[in-house]
C-alpha cells in the first residue's frame, strides 16, 4: 500500500487528485484517511497544497537499489545489494535490511545475510 502511494506521489499531487489515482488503482482509502497517512508519514514533504515523496530520501534510495538487484531473483546476499550503494552514501547491512523489510517487500533469512521477496 505504501509503495502504491509514493510511486503516485514521485510527482507532487493535492490530496484530490492523489485519492482519485487510488481510487482507480483499486485503493478504498477515503479523503480522511489519505491526509492521515500523509501527515503522519515522515518521507512525504507538502509544498503549498501539493504533497510528494523527497526523491533523496536514504529509505528511497536504498530501496530502489534493492529493487533493482533483486529483480527477478527470490535471494539475494545484503553484500551484493551493498556494491550497488554508491559511494557518497554510508549504510550499513543492517540498515539496509531494516529498509528493505519495512517496505514489506522483502524479509531477511534467518541466517542474517541474505534478503529474500516476501510472501504475498
Amino acid at each position: 500500500m505504501v509503495e502504491i502511494i509514493y510511486e503516485q506521489l514521485k510527482t507532487p499531487k493535492s490530496v484530490e487528485e492523489l485519492h482519485q489515482r487510488l481510487k482507480e488503482l483499486g485503493v478504498k482509502w477515503n479523503k480522511a484517511q489519505i491526509q492521515l497517512f500523509l501527515l503522519m508519514d515522515s518521507n512525504i514533504k507538502k509544498t503549498g497544497d501539493l504533497y510528494s515523496v523527497g526523491g533523496n530520501n536514504l529509505n528511497t534510495i536504498i530501496l530502489d537499489i534493492v529493487d533493482k538487484v533483486m529483480d527477478g531473483k527470490p535471494v539475494v546476499p545484503i553484500k551484493r545489494i551493498m556494491e550497488y550503494v554508491p559511494n557518497d552514501i554510508t549504510v550499513s547491512a543492517e540498515e539496509i535490511s531494516r529498509i528493505a523489510e519495512q517496505s514489506g517487500k522483502y524479509k531477511l533469512h534467518s541466517n542474517g545475510a541474505v534478503l529474500m521477496r516476501a510472501k504475498n
